[in-house]
C-alpha cells in the first residue's frame, strides 16, 4: 500500500526521493532498529511522494500539543537513543559533498554563528515572551562559546515521537519536512538532535530522565553541552508555538508549555554546576 504525501518544498521533495533512497541502499542493512521510509515512486509536477504505507502503531493518540508526551510511560526513551545511534553511522561529509542533494541539506545545516545572529535579531520577541535582557545576555555568552562535542548527523529534523511508527522489528523515522531556520534542521549537532526530542517531552519528567539516562550511556555527550541545546531548541520552539497560525493545533491551554518552555530556557542558561540549576524552581536534575 502507498501513503502519498505532497512535500511542501523542493528542498522536501529532493531530500525524500534523492536522499532517503540513497541512505537505505547504502545503510539499511547496518542499522539495528532504524528504518529510513521508502519511497515507492514520485510525481515531480505536483512534488507528490508516494511513500510505503507503515500501518503498524503510531504515536499519535500519547503525543499532542497540550500533554506533551505524558501518557507514553518511559516508553521511546530508549529506543530514541538507538534511533540517534543509528543517524550517527550516516557520513555527514559524504551527503554533503558528494551526494546530489548536498547542496539542499547544507542550506537546512544548523550553524551555531548563524542562530546566535538570529538570537540577537529576536530579542524585542524573547522580551515580550517575558525573558529580561539581563538573561538573554547570559544566555548568548553560554551559547557563544559552542559545544564541546561537535559530532553532526542527518535526521528528519522532527525529531520527536509523533514522527516514529513501530514495526515488527524496527522503527520507522517519518515526516523528513524542511523548515527554514533552526528549529528544525536536516543536518544538525548530535545533542541539538537529541536535546529537540527532550524539549518534546515537557509532560513527562520520568521519560525525559530516562531518555538522558540512556543517552549518557551511549554517546560522550557533556551536561554542558546538553543544556545549551536544550537552551537552544527550547526557545525556537517557544518562539513555533507562539507563532502558529492554526488555535486549533496549538490552543489557549498551550501558553503553560510556552511558559514551561521558557522556564527550561531560564534554567540552563546558568546551570553551569548543580547548585545554581538546583537553585531554580524547576527541577531538571536529570540534566
Amino acid at each position: 500500500m502507498e501513503y502519498p504525501k505532497r512535500a511542501g518544498s523542493e528542498e522536501e521533495f529532493l531530500v525524500c526521493t534523492e536522499l532517503l533512497p540513497s541512505v537505505r541502499e547504502r545503510y539499511g542493512p547496518t542499522f539495528v532498529l532504524l528504518e529510513i521510509p521508502e519511497v515507492l515512486r514520485s510525481n515531480r509536477s505536483d512534488r507528490t511522494i508516494y511513500f510505503r504505507h507503515y500501518g503498524e502503531q503510531r504515536y499519535n493518540d500519547r503525543w499532542n500539543e497540550r500533554d506533551g508526551g505524558s501518557l507514553l510511560g518511559t516508553e521511546l526513551s530508549s529506543e530514541m537513543v538507538q534511533l540517534l545511534k543509528g543517524l550517527q553511522t550516516i557520513d555527514v561529509d559524504w551527503l554533503l559533498s558528494q551526494h546530489p542533494v548536498g547542496q539542499t541539506m547544507r542550506q537546512s545545516a544548523f550553524d551555531l554563528t548563524g542562530w546566535l545572529l538570529s538570537f540577537r535579531d529576536r530579542e524585542t520577541e524573547a522580551i515580550s515572551m517575558g525573558i529580561p535582557p539581563t538573561e538573554l545576555s547570559q544566555a548568548e555568552e553560554l551559547t557563544r562559546g559552542g559545544f564541546q562535542s561537535t559530532g553532526r548527523i542527518v535526521s528528519n529534523g522532527d525529531f520527536y515521537p509523533r514522527n516514529l511508527i513501530r514495526l515488527p522489528n524496527r522503527m520507522a523515522l517519518v515526516d523528513w519536512g524542511y523548515w527554514p531556520g533552526h528549529r528544525a534542521c536536516f543536518v544538525d549537532y548530535l545533542v541539538n538532535v537529541a536535546a529537540f526530542a527532550f524539549i518534546h517531552m515537557w509532560g513527562n519528567r520520568l521519560w525525559q530522565k530516562e531518555f538522558v539516562r540512556h543517552l549518557r550511556g551511549t554517546f560522550d555527550i557533556k551536561l554542558d553541552d546538553l543544556r545549551k541545546a536544550v537552551l537552544i531548541k527550547s526557545f525556537e520552539q517557544a518562539l513555533f508555538f507562539q507563532a502558529c497560525p492554526r488555535p486549533d493545533l496549538v490552543p489557549p491551554q498551550v501558553k503553560a508549555i510556552i511558559s514551561l518552555q521558557h522556564m527550561y530556557f531560564i534554567v540552563t542558561m546558568c546551570c553551569r554546576d548543580r547548585a545554581v540549576m538546583c537553585s531554580r524552581s524547576f527541577p531538571v536534575d536529570h540534566l
